[in-house]
C-alpha cells in the first residue's frame, strides 16, 4: 500500500489541483505563510513537502540510481547524457547537465531546513512537532551524504533563507559535512517511531535512520560506529531476510520485512520511471518474438504470467543492462543472478527464445521490472537501503575491527540465501581442503568486495562502495570486464573507461556554470 503519498493533506492537494502533475509543483508554495505549522496537519503537509524531493531523478529515482552503477563491474547504459562522462570517464568534458544534481539536491536541503527552523517555532504542543523534526533531519542528512559522495566539499547550511543566498556560500571541508550528518541523525533517532500504521508507511522509521548512518559511517571507513548501527538495525529491528532473493524486488511486495528506507510511487500520481529503463524495447525484440505469437504460441514470463503479445512485455528503452562479465561472475548455483540476466523467454512450444538485447548485453534486469506499467509512469516503488546490506556493512565493519569470525557470519546469512543451503558457506580456516575457505584479513575483504557485487548490483550502489576502497579497487573493477565476442576473442567490455578513468575520477567535477553563479566555491576538485 502506498498510503504516504495517497492519503494526506499534501497529495490531496496536488493531485485535486494539478491532474497529478506533480512535477510542476514547487513544494515550498505549501510551505511558505509564517503561520503555517499551527496544526499536525500543517506539520504534516510541510513535512511532505520535504519528501517529494526523494522523488526526483537525481535524488532518489533513475539518475541517481544508474550514477550508482555507471563506471563499474555490474551495469552498464547504452544512452543517455551521462554514457560518456561517467561510463568512460571523460569526467573532465563540461557537464552543465548535471548542475540540475547540485541545484535539486540545495533546494531539497532549502525546504528540509524551513520545516526543521518553522517546526521548532511552532505553537503546536506534543511529541508529534519532534517527530516531524527528526524526520526532516534524516531526509537532510541522506541530501548531504549525496552531495558529499559526488562532489566531496561542498556549501553546508542549516539556516532557514531563500536558495538565492546559495551563490554565497563557500565549500566545508567533507569532514564538516559528514558532522553534520551525524548530528542530524543522532538527534532524529530518539524521536523517530520504529514502525508506521498501514497507512503511513513509507515515512522514516528509527531503523531507516540508523540505517542510514550504518552506510554513511562505513563509506567513511568509521567502522566502529557502522558495526554499532548495523548490529543494532540487525538484531533489533523488525526487518529480516526474505527467503526468496527474488521476492525482495517483486513490485507487487511493498514494505517487504527486508526493504528498511523506501520512497512509494504511485502510477497517475508520481509514477516511477526506472522500469522503463530496464525493460527491453519493443521494436528490438518484436522482431524475434511477433512471428512466434502470430503462430498463436504464448510465452512465459517472468513473473510467471502468460503473455501472448509483444506489447505485454517490452515497454521500455532497454538502456540498463548488465555486462556479460559480471553476469558470468557469479558462483554455479547462486539465485542472485537470475535477477540481473533475464535474456529468455520459453515458449508454450516448449522452446527456449532468446531475447535480442541492444548492443553487447541482452542481459536485462528484473530488480527495476514493473511489467504492464506505462512507460515513464510506474507504481514501482523505489529501495533505498534493505536488510542484505546492513549484513555487508556488518561484515566489512567487523572485520576491519578485527573480529574475522563475526564478519564471516554476517556474509554466510546473505550467502544462504543465495544458495537455499549452507553448502556454499565461507569458513575462516586455513585448511586448504575447505572450498571457501578464508584465511585472513584480505581474503575477507576480497569476499566482502565480491558479495557487494553479487547482493546489490544494479541497486545503485557499486560506484560508491569501489570508491571507500580505494581507487585500485574502482579500477580492477573496470578490468575486470572481460567477455568473448563472436570471433572467440577476448575482449574489455569497457575499454573506453579503462583507458580514460584516473585517480581523480572518485569524486565528481563541480559544473563549471556553478562557479560562475557563486565565485565562493572556490577551485574545482583535484584534476578538473
Amino acid at each position: 500500500m502506498k498510503k504516504i503519498f495517497q492519503y494526506i493533506l499534501f497529495f490531496n492537494l496536488i493531485c485535486s489541483y494539478s491532474s497529478c502533475d506533480i512535477l510542476e509543483v514547487d513544494p515550498k508554495d505549501f510551505t511558505a505563510p509564517d503561520n503555517f505549522y499551527s496544526t499536525e496537519e500543517e506539520l504534516t503537509s510541510a513535512l511532505y513537502g520535504v519528501y517529494f524531493y526523494m522523488n526526483d531523478t537525481y535524488i532518489g529515482e533513475y539518475n541517481n540510481i544508474i550514477l550508482g552503477d555507471l563506471g563499474t563491474d555490474v551495469t552498464y547504459s547504452r544512452a543517455g547524457e551521462f554514457v560518456p562522462v561517467f561510463q568512460y570517464y571523460n569526467m573532465e568534458a563540461p557537464t552543465i547537465e548535471f548542475s540540475d544534481a547540485w541545484r535539486v539536491h540545495y533546494t531539497a536541503i532549502g525546504a528540509a531546513n524551513m520545516v526543521i527552523n518553522r517546526a521548532q517555532k511552532s505553537s503546536v504542543e506534543g511529541t508529534y512537532k519532534d517527530q516531524v523534526i527528526a524526520e526532516a533531519k534524516v531526509l537532510r542528512a541522506y541530501f548531504y551524504h549525496n552531495l558529499v559522495l559526488l562532489w566531496g566539499d561542498v556549501p553546508l547550511w542549516t539556516d532557514e533563507f531563500d536558495i538565492d543566498v546559495m551563490p554565497t556560500l563557500p565549500r566545508s571541508p567533507k569532514t564538516e559535512v559528514i558532522e553534520q550528518i551525524y548530528d542530524d541523525l543522532d538527534k532524529a533517532i530518539p524521536n523517530l517511531p520504529d514502525n508506521y500504521a498501514p497507512e503511513q508507511l513509507g515515512r522514516i522509521t528509527s531503523w531507516a535512520a540508523k540505517a542510514l548512518w550504518a552506510r554513511v559511517s562505513l563509506l567513511q571507513s568509521d567502522y566502529q560506529t557502522a558495526y554499532a548501527q548495523a548490529n543494532d538495525v540487525i538484531g533489533h529491528s523488525p526487518h529480516a531476510l526474505l527467503t526468496n532473493y527474488a521476492d525482495v524486488f517483486d513490485w507487487h511486495n511493498e514494505f517487504n520485512s527486508e526493504l528498511i528506507f523506501v520512497t512509494p510511487r504511485q502510477r497517475d500520481c508520481q509514477g516511477s520511471t526506472i522500469h522503463t529503463s530496464v525493460s527491453p524495447q519493443l521494436n528490438k525484440e518484436r522482431v524475434v518474438f511477433d512471428p512466434l505469437f502470430k503462430k498463436g504460441q504464448t510465452a512465459l514470463r517472468p513473473d510467471g504470467k502468460t503473455v501472448s503479445s509483444s506489447d505485454n512485455l517490452f515497454q521500455g528503452f532497454g538502456n540498463f543492462v548488465s555486462y556479460s562479465s559480471y553476469v558470468n561472475s557469479f558462483e554455479e548455483a547462486d539465485t542472485r543472478v537470475g535477477m540481473v540476466s533475464w535474456n529468455s523467454l520459453k515458449m508454450s512450444n516448449g522452446k527456449t527464445v532468446s531475447l535480442k538485447g541492444i548492443g553487447k548485453s541482452n542481459h536485462y534486469i528484473l530488480k527495476w521490472m514493473a511489467f504492464d506499467e506505462p512507460n515513464k509512469n510506474g507504481g514501482r516503488d523505489i529501495h533505498h537501503i534493505r536488510l542484505a546490506e546492513l549484513y555487508l556493512i556488518l561484515a566489512e565493519a567487523a572485520n576491519e575491527l578485527d573480529l574475522p569470525e563475526e564478519a564471516v557470519a554476517a556474509l554466510n546469512e546473505i550467502r544462504k540465501r543465495a544458495f537455499g543451503n549452507d553448502s556454499h558457506n565461507y569458513k575462516y580456516t586455513n585448511d586448504e581442503s575447505y572450498e571457501y575457505k578464508l584465511a585472513d584479513k584480505e581474503a575477507i575483504k576480497e569476499a566482502i568486495i565480491n558479495e557487494n557485487k553479487w547482493e546489490l548490483g544494479a541497486e545503485g550502489l557499486r560506484r560508491w562502495y569501489l570508491n571507500h576502497w580505494g581507487y585500485d579497487y574502482l579500477y580492477k573493477a573496470l578490468q575486470s570486464l572481460e567477455t568473448v565476442n563472436n570471433k572467440g576473442e577476448i575482449v574489455k567490455e569497457n575499454e573506453k573507461g579503462l583507458k580514460n578513468i584516473k585517480p581523480h575520477h572518485v569524486l565528481f567535477k563541480i559544473p563549471a556554470q556553478e562557479f560562475v553563479k557563486n565565485p565562493n566555491l572556490g577551485y574545482n576538485n583535484p584534476g578538473y
